[in-house]
């Protein structure tokens, strides 16, 4: 787990190479190949992965699968439609905690393993 300032925020949105765009889903995820699946919220993704939030703390580096259980799809142009992955294998770029409405969560950023 990472905490990080708004330099250190700044300084990974630099780093980016695609555009996000902004959307609301609810996911499951689990360790690659174990069976205990947690809850998170899906919150933005890209071409390359994406950021979600969970009650979870993530070890950075972790292998993780996703699985998008419901997504809203308002404002979303048709070929963002096409990015967003229902299932993925991720690697997992940052874990940081947040506090969100008086309690603990963690933000989490992925990136694809495998790309379409």
């Amino acid at each position: 787990m990472i905490t990080m300032n708004n330099e250190d925020f700044e300084t990974n949105i630099e780093k980016r190479m695609n555009e996000r765009s902004d959307c609301k889903g609810i996911i499951k995820w689990s360790y690659f190949n174990q069976s205990n699946y947690f809850g998170g919220e899906l919150l933005n993704f890209s071409q390359e992965g994406f950021y979600f939030e969970t009650s979870d703390a993530i070890k950075t580096g972790a292998t993780i699968l996703i699985q998008l259980t419901k997504f809203f799809p308002e404002n979303l142009s048709p070929n963002d439609k096409k990015l967003l992955r229902n299932v993925c294998i991720g690697e997992v770029k940052h874990c940081n905690e947040i506090l969100k409405n008086n309690s603990t969560c963690y933000g989490v950023g992925i990136k694809y393993i495998s790309q379409h």
